[in-house]
């Protein structure tokens, strides 16, 4: 028997502040069954046993993690995720960061590196083969920036940086060895509006075209040469008004389209065309329905389904991406999730959906799908990972 959906549930918790891929296998593991225990300790019910959530060692398939930043007291834990769905706590996790408030955090695209922003510098971890991060330059910034988002380039050769000030994007280039950033030209751009604040920054698949959600100030996009590390603006579509904020941004595999979350005034869940010269065109007039305050978007590796996370709602909402990119709501959707739900990401087999919850309980969920109801998610294993869990970084 498949699992059922999970059902929503909602807070009355205030506001939660956010701070700033599939596969449709068989069901295995934990949460893989709803009456029958798959295991002797219990795992592989629905109904979560803490049994299910491994405390020691790695357990995780290769170069498979989970690195969750906790914006309060500045911490990462970091956790291998196996084949089945397991969150296994790395040796030494979580860890005292050298930076408090961090803001961002990016995987270098071997998996050697995991780079942590905040409003002034970023720091540098080198991740071993078992996932376990080390400090590196003696635990000092690596270089300078006021970070709100980042993000490496598919090729791995370039950081980029959301400038926290809204007026640009900062390059560095990366050693594939060391780790170190080498601050290179960036681009500055001026918005009208001197309230922008920034949100998220994604690159598309084929490294070429820089896309920012600048929140009232709306959407900027930029072409990069990968090879030079040159940018030049393509366009600038500004917010629906004054009180609507683009926030959330994720490309499909083609390049094609641009998902877009916005909150406010026209909160919901946009697609958008993307044309060769950065011309924005949404796909319909219709704005899609999420829960309040949709923040972060993932998009599978095959295109074809679409989730964000709610924050003042704590759920997940799941789309089927059909043709024309029209979207469909997934059997069961919206999915419960950790209190304030900010940061999605799907781990590097495809298999899961990662959730980070600033407000916990619990910090982060792994989903699994369930094969009879395509896109329909449920809820594998959790983890504990610290206080504020704001973003998750995913391995390659």
């Amino acid at each position: 028997m498949q699992p059922r959906p999970i059902v929503m549930r909602r807070h009355t918790l205030p506001f939660l502040a956010a701070l700033s891929l599939l596969a449709l296998p068989g069901l295995s593991g934990c949460g893989s069954s709803f009456f029958t225990n798959t295991n002797s300790s219990g795992c592989g019910s629905f109904f979560h046993d803490s049994s299910c959530d491994s405390s020691g060692g790695s357990g995780t398939s290769a170069n498979n993690y989970a690195f969750v930043v906790n914006s309060q007291g500045g911490s990462v834990a970091g956790l291998g995720i196996s084949s089945a769905g397991a969150l296994a706590a790395l040796s030494g996790s979580p860890i005292s960061i050298s930076t408090s408030q961090p803001t961002a955090a990016a995987v270098s695209r071997n998996n050697g590196f995991l780079y942590v922003g905040n409003a002034s510098e970023i720091f540098g971890y080198s991740i071993s083969s078992t996932g376990v991060l080390t400090s590196l330059n003696s635990g000092s910034a690596l270089v300078n920036a006021n970070v709100t988002d980042m993000q490496v380039s598919p090729d791995g050769n370039w950081l980029m940086v959301l400038d926290g000030s809204g007026q640009g994007i900062d390059l560095f280039s990366i050693n594939s060895t060391t780790g170190a950033l080498t601050a290179q030209q960036g681009i500055g751009f001026t918005l009208p509006n001197s309230g922008t604040i920034p949100y998220h920054l994604r690159i598309n698949p084929a490294g070429t075209i820089v896309a920012a959600a600048m929140g009232v100030g709306g959407q900027i996009l930029f072409n990069f040469n990968t090879s030079s590390g040159a940018f030049s603006q393509l366009s600038t579509t500004p917010a629906v008004d004054s009180l609507t904020a683009d926030r959330g941004l994720a490309w499909d595999p083609t390049g094609k389209y641009l998902f877009l979350t916005r909150t406010g005034n026209s909160q919901g869940l946009l697609v958008e065309s993307v044309a060769s010269n950065g011309a924005l065109t949404p796909t319909t007039t219709k704005i899609y329905g999420t829960g309040n305050t949709p923040t972060s978007v993932a998009v599978n590796s095959a295109g074809t389904y679409v989730y964000v996370t709610n924050q003042a709602d704590s759920t997940v909402t799941g789309y089927s991406i059909d043709t024309n990119e029209a979207l469909t709501a997934v059997p069961g959707s919206p999915f419960s999730s950790g209190i304030g739900a900010t940061s999605i990401g799907i781990d590097s087999s495809g298999k899961w959906v990662l959730v980070a919850a600033s407000g916990g309980s619990p910090d982060l969920t792994l989903y699994g799908f369930d094969s009879t109801n395509p896109g329909r998610l449920y809820v594998v294993s959790s983890s504990a990972t610290g206080t504020g869990a704001s973003f998750v970084a995913l391995s390659h």
